[in-house]
């Protein structure tokens, strides 16, 4: 004898948006992209109706459906929803919306397996969209939080040079001290190999001596030059800074290249 079970696709399609939209919300912001509603939505859907097109082949085993299935549906939906450009951004959100998928459907099952309650009504959807949702905002903070640190460790800072706007990556460092002894301004320190886009700010009236101390060298000297203006750039904005004295390093102040400047916390959005 062989047992039939009865599928209603509506509830599955609904359960299925539901989920996609607190996967699709992470996964942009985990991206860092502005990923308005109704794009949510619409990348929302169709993670949803592809996963019930799936299911509904005949035929072919469930496992298959969903590995066939799972990443062409989710690239479109990640297109839809964040716009990704090129293909390692876009294989990068996708690895981003399996990861947190994993993570959500392991806190689902650990969940209901802690709460006799929950076990009795484990299979209801209004049930799962429901420890979903509390997966949804535990995960959230976690991401905010890690966006939080990136922001408060990288920027990018923008200034104008001779043939037009140097842009560089810039490290914020709380531990930067370093002060023009003169005005007691902060000292931002860029790579020397930088500063040669920048050769309109070394006049006389705007250069600086600045000492500092680091670790393996007692002290020494460093030669800067005060600017009128530059600007920081973040995922969240900008914000123009005037007069930042900048201290030319002869050599990276990165070993691995990843960013060109140092950056004390009080020039930071």
């Amino acid at each position: 004898m062989q047992l039939q079970g009865t599928i209603y696709i509506d509830s599955i399609f609904l359960l299925n948006l539901v989920m996609d939209l607190y996967l699709l919300t992470l996964t942009a912001r985990i991206l860092g992209k502005t990923a308005t509603y109704p794009r949510i939505f619409a990348g929302s859907a169709v993670g949803a109706a592809g996963y019930c097109i799936a299911l509904c082949l005949p035929g072919i085993p469930y496992m298959l459906k969903v590995l066939l299935g799972m990443v062409p549906v989710g690239m479109l939906m990640i297109k839809i929803t964040c716009r990704t450009k090129g293909i390692k951004e876009l294989l990068r959100a996708l690895g981003y919306l399996y990861l947190l998928s994993f993570f959500m459907g392991g806190f689902i099952i650990f969940l209901k397996g802690k709460s006799r309650q929950i076990a009795e009504h484990g299979d209801s959807a209004a049930v799962i969209a429901g420890i979903g949702f509390v997966g949804f905002v535990i995960f959230r903070k976690l991401v905010e939080a890690y966006r939080r640190r990136q922001k408060e460790h990288f920027c990018q800072v923008s200034i104008p040079g001779d043939a037009g706007v140097v842009t560089v990556a810039a490290l914020i460092d709380t531990g930067n001290g370093l002060v023009d002894p003169v005005s007691q301004k902060p000292v931002a320190i860029l790579d020397a190999d930088r500063w040669e886009g920048l050769r309109r700010w070394m006049k006389p009236e705007k250069y600086k001596i600045i000492p500092y101390h680091s670790i393996g060298k007692d002290s020494g000297m460093l030669e800067g030059y005060e600017i009128d203006t530059m600007e920081i750039s973040t995922s969240t904005g900008k914000k123009q800074f005037d007069k930042v004295i900048i201290a030319v390093f002869k050599g990276k102040v990165s070993r691995k290249g990843s960013y060109q400047m140092i950056l004390p916390p009080e020039l930071s959005i």
